[in-house]
Parts: structure tokens; C-alpha cells; sequence
């Protein structure tokens, strides 16, 4: 007689953000108030995303974005993008979503 046994492993990561030429606190035109901005390899650290996702995101304007010496990136826009989709996403099973649908 065979048996199957299950294993299943929990893992818990913590990301930590810290102030200098990857992630600043700025004012974000678009949401007219003072977010966190980021680099686009920030974004790609704390998402399940490429970078060329990230750039394919500020291009078709689903992300806010402030460009001066470099691109930095509005967290808050990230964050309300993922949010929107999982909305989305629980309310049309099976369906998923992508970031750049």
C-alpha cells in the first residue's frame, strides 16, 4: 500500500525601504500629494514584475512616474494598480489579470 504525504512550507520575507538614490518620499503630480517614489528595480524587488513590465507600465500611463536625473516611481500607484486587480480578480474567477491587461 502506498501513501502520499503532503508537505506544504510557509515562507514570510520583509522588505525594507530605506531613503537614498532608490527610494525617496516626493511629491507625486498625478496624486497631488507626497508619496514614496522608487526606482524601477525597487518595483521589480517588491513585485512580481520585470522591468520591462514596469517601463511598459509607465509607458501606457497605469503607473505615475517623476523623471529628472532618473525615473522614479509612485508606490502609491503601484499599490492601488495591485489592489484593482485583485478586486478584479475575486470577482471574475478564473480570469487572473495581469498588470498590463
Amino acid at each position: 500500500m502506498k501513501q502520499t504525504v503532503e508537505i506544504t512550507f510557509e515562507t514570510e520575507e520583509t522588505i525594507v525601504l530605506c531613503e537614498g538614490p532608490n527610494v525617496r518620499a516626493a511629491f507625486c503630480l498625478c496624486c497631488g500629494e507626497q508619496v514614496l517614489m522608487v526606482s524601477p528595480q525597487t518595483v521589480t524587488a517588491i513585485s512580481n514584475l520585470t522591468e520591462r513590465e514596469v517601463f511598459r507600465l509607465l509607458e501606457y500611463d497605469r503607473i505615475h512616474f517623476s523623471e529628472t536625473d532618473r525615473v522614479l516611481i509612485c508606490m502609491k500607484s503601484v499599490a492601488e494598480l495591485q489592489r484593482s486587480l485583485t478586486r478584479d480578480a475575486d470577482r471574475k474567477p478564473g480570469t487572473g489579470g495581469t498588470l498590463l491587461e
